[in-house]
């Protein structure tokens, strides 16, 4: 079977964008891949897995979620929430007299209560764009209720033990490991792009990559050739 090469030097199946990492592929047509070799931990690649670090500044790998800045392997671990969500969520928050003297402060404490969210899987044809591929057909719309702690966005890999909670291997655009919907103990919801190939945008706008940024209810998420994800509070 014919394979490609992306520009980040993966073996792709896919001719028009990888299938390891999401990025466009230019000219595959005339591009077949070499032999594959076997990964080395050579300077600015991946000791785990061997997948190229094009930037020096990354701090996760893309393809297995190797912390370059700690050493450690698996997934991508959390990062600090804001003081001000943090301070929120703690039970010493709740417990401060002067903090209900208000029925401000009471409607505040209440909204920084735990609660439950999902997100509603859809496809946006008004996303495509010239070179993409279509849609697919009858793509059924589907929601996914978040766990507490972290929800791995991507395409599932059994080869690399990538099982996404938001699974979106229908979309070859998307990175494997592309972004993260973590949900705290105190039910606030931040969105993280983890270093994808073709970024991430809420609500439109393209997002700092490896960057917390809150979420609320009806919040848009589209990534990848067309996919669009839209957060819900589950009662």
């Amino acid at each position: 079977m014919a394979t490609f090469v992306c520009p980040k030097q993966h073996e792709s199946s896919e001719p028009d964008y990888c299938s390891e990492c999401g990025a466009r592929i230019e000219g595959a047509a005339a591009t077949p891949a070499a032999e594959p070799a076997a990964p080395a931990a050579l300077p600015g690649n991946c000791p785990e897995c061997g997948a190229s670090r094009d930037q020096k500044d990354v701090v996760f790998c893309e393809i297995c979620g190797y912390n370059f800045a700690t050493g450690a392997p698996g997934e991508v671990p959390a990062m600090p929430l804001p003081a001000t969500s943090a301070a929120a969520a703690t039970p010493q928050a709740a417990a401060t007299p002067q903090a209900a003297a208000t029925p401000q402060a009471a409607a505040t404490l209440q909204a920084a209560a735990p609660r439950k969210w999902a997100v509603e899987l859809s496809v946006d044809s008004a996303m495509h764009e010239a070179g993409s591929p279509d849609p697919p057909a009858g793509f059924a719309a589907s929601t996914v209720e978040l766990k507490v702690g972290l929800n791995l966005i991507g395409r599932r890999s059994a080869a690399r033990a990538i099982h996404p909670e938001i699974d979106l291997s229908h979309d070859t655009a998307v990175s494997h490991r592309h972004a993260l919907i973590e949900v705290n103990a105190g039910g606030a919801a931040f969105l993280r792009d983890i270093g994808a190939a073709n970024g991430t945008r809420l609500n439109g706008r393209e997002i700092e990559q490896l960057k917390d940024h809150p979420l609320a209810a009806g919040d848009a998420i589209t990534l990848g050739h067309w996919s669009r994800l839209v957060l819900k509070a589950v009662d």
